[in-house]
């Protein structure tokens, strides 16, 4: 898919920890053919890039970002712009992999391709998305990545390398997915998921999830005390995009029909399975 304003790229970049003692690089362990092998395994090829450029670019907060800026952590690196369709499609997914592995040393940030801090704030709130999204806004940055058209994905190590590429988009939440990020990270017993959540084992969502009763409130994170962002109908059906449980109870991440994207307790919503 092309747009009006430039093309934009989903990448991956992936950091080796090597300042956190808790993370052991998959390639300190099994060496880089295990990593080629588990990299294929969920769809991404070696690519023809060897070193991933760095960059710096003005947040929608008016802060500072820079790819060097998060050396030792494991970081999604998105390009994208919110009119992109299969952008806006699998943004919900990366949300999902940041939110479980975001207290591991793994970050998301999106980096928007020429549009205002304004509008890209507006469409976060809107959707219920948390990471961060610095701002390309002359294209520079997703030049030097060799962005032709999108989505592409490149996966990158701590030395700046870059090790997998995948084009085309990608459900960064589907169970081989996880998988190979819980090996790359090393996460064997390496500490609790951030507040105190987890992902459900391998049972499938539901279809249709409906609400109970009216006025139940969409969060923007799996929390009740976390921004509301939408109120719901009795009845509303909702569609599911994934699921967590922790601390006795758990929340669906949803999709409304009106498009906003977030979370809801399980206990206020119906399960609605369709037959065979």
């Amino acid at each position: 898919m092309f747009g009006p304003i430039g093309r934009i790229v989903t990448v991956i970049v992936l950091f080796g920890l090597t300042t956190t003692p808790r993370y052991l690089w998959a390639q300190q362990n099994k060496g880089a053919s295990s990593v080629d092998e588990l990299l294929k395994s969920i769809g991404l090829s070696k690519p023809a890039m060897t070193r991933a450029p760095d960059f710096n670019l003005r947040d929608t907060n008016g802060g500072m970002a820079s790819l060097g800026g998060y050396r030792g952590s494991l970081l999604l690196l998105n390009f994208w712009a919110t009119w992109c369709g299969p952008c806006r499609e699998e943004m919900p997914s990366m949300e999902q992999l940041s939110r479980n592995f975001g207290s591991q040393g793994f970050a998301v940030v999106a980096v928007n391709q020429r549009e205002n801090a304004a509008l890209v704030n507006k469409f976060m709130k809107t959707h219920g998305l948390n990471f961060a999204t610095p701002l390309d806004t002359d294209g520079r940055v997703a030049a030097s990545y060799r962005v032709y058209g999108i989505p592409v994905t490149y996966l990158i190590d701590g030395n700046g390398q870059a090790i997998g590429m995948k084009s085309g988009p990608r459900d960064w939440a589907s169970r081989d997915v996880i998988d190979a990020f819980r090996k790359l990270i090393g996460d064997a017993g390496g500490g609790s998921m951030a507040g105190s959540m987890g992902l459900e084992p391998t049972v499938p969502l539901p279809n249709v999830l409906r609400v109970k009763t009216a006025g139940i409130l969409v969060r923007a994170q799996q929390d009740a005390q976390s921004e509301a962002i939408n109120k719901l109908g009795s009845g509303e059906e909702l569609i599911p995009l994934g699921k967590v449980s922790g601390a006795g109870e758990f929340w669906y991440m949803i999709k409304t029909k009106s498009g906003t994207i977030g979370w809801v307790r399980g206990a206020e919503v119906e399960e609605i399975r369709k037959g065979k």
